[in-house]
């Protein structure tokens, strides 16, 4: 038994039927082994460019019926899907990078007054100070926070920039980062509560990514597995606990705000992002978008924080 090839001037001696003519000798072996598996022999003879399959004459029906079964279930077998591309775009990643570590510096030379207004303090939000779920995404505590958040920023923008576009991309990590905020308060409704930093943006940026996810395999068409939704939902949950979370406490319970993390915000950016990922991929607001779309996706990005910043100045 097994997959032996055989010269066609050195035929074996016993009468030998044809069962498959294959263009490709892996065509031909992989059919072999259908063969096999029901423990039956089978010769596998080149005859000029094609791969012929050849069993023991008195085996022929059955092998026939077993390759017909094999040919319907690859035929039905969903086709796999190909891989996109991993294309950066490398120069519109170091320039928001830039644009993180450029603000600030300008924070740094503003008068504490002012800083103080685009700081996202709950109970100015829940008074009409909207602008503040914004402005905070720009603001750091400190250079030490600052690097944190660019750490985790590279990854973040270079896979959120990948799979949404530069324009669709930057305003779904805003958007996401403010909505994130504006949860926030609602959190907080009991006690004061002030945050600042871009970690709430970035955490969104995850957000969306996993949405996209979930989007994506909810509406490819095929067998389905709970594990399919699960992944997605768990990377970014993984990525809140190690860069975002706050620990725990002696009794094993949470903490939800430790220090300077302020976790919830995380949470809430994640959540938000989440949602936003998987409409925008709905909607078609993706990579590969046409470019009026980019364009006016980053123009709206980036007019949201001016305005934001022109509210708070005139406050």
């Amino acid at each position: 038994m097994g997959n032996r090839a055989v010269p066609e001037d050195e035929p074996p001696p016993i009468p030998l039927a044809e069962v498959g003519r294959y263009p490709h000798l892996a065509d031909a072996r992989e059919r072999g082994l259908v063969v096999a598996a029901m423990e039956l022999p089978h010769w596998v003879v080149r005859e000029g460019r094609e791969y012929a399959l050849r069993v023991e004459e008195a085996s022929r029906e059955r092998v026939v019926a077993a390759l017909a079964e094999f040919e319907s279930d690859e035929r039905a077998r969903p086709a796999l899907r190909e891989l996109e591309p991993l294309k950066i775009p490398k120069f519109a990643l170091m320039t928001l990078l830039l644009v993180m570590a450029a603000c600030y510096r300008v924070q740094t030379g503003l008068a504490r007054e002012f800083i103080g207004r685009g700081v996202a303090d709950d109970t100015a939000i829940r008074h009409g100070e909207w602008w503040r779920t914004f402005t905070a995404l720009t603001l750091h505590g400190n250079t030490e926070h600052l690097v944190s958040n660019l750490s985790l920023a590279v990854f973040v923008f270079a896979f959120v920039l990948w799979r949404f576009g530069v324009g669709c991309g930057l305003l779904g990590i805003v958007l996401g980062g403010a909505l994130g905020n504006g949860l926030n308060v609602l959190a907080h409704l009991s006690r004061p509560h002030l945050s600042l930093g871009s970690s709430t943006a970035l955490f969104a940026g995850l957000g969306l990514l996993a949405g996209a996810e979930i989007f994506a395999r909810l509406a490819h068409r095929g067998p389905q597995s709970g594990w399919r939704i699960i992944v997605p939902i768990g990377a970014g949950f993984a990525f809140l606990a190690i860069y975002g979370g706050g620990g725990a406490k002696a009794d094993g319970t949470t903490i939800l705000d430790a220090g300077n993390v302020d976790v919830l915000a995380h949470l809430f950016g994640l959540f938000a992002g989440a949602l936003l990922g998987a409409g925008f991929f709905a909607a078609g607001w993706k990579g590969g978008a046409s470019a009026r779309r980019q364009i006016a996706s980053g123009v709206g990005a980036v007019l949201l924080l001016v305005v934001s910043w022109a509210c708070a100045a005139g406050r």
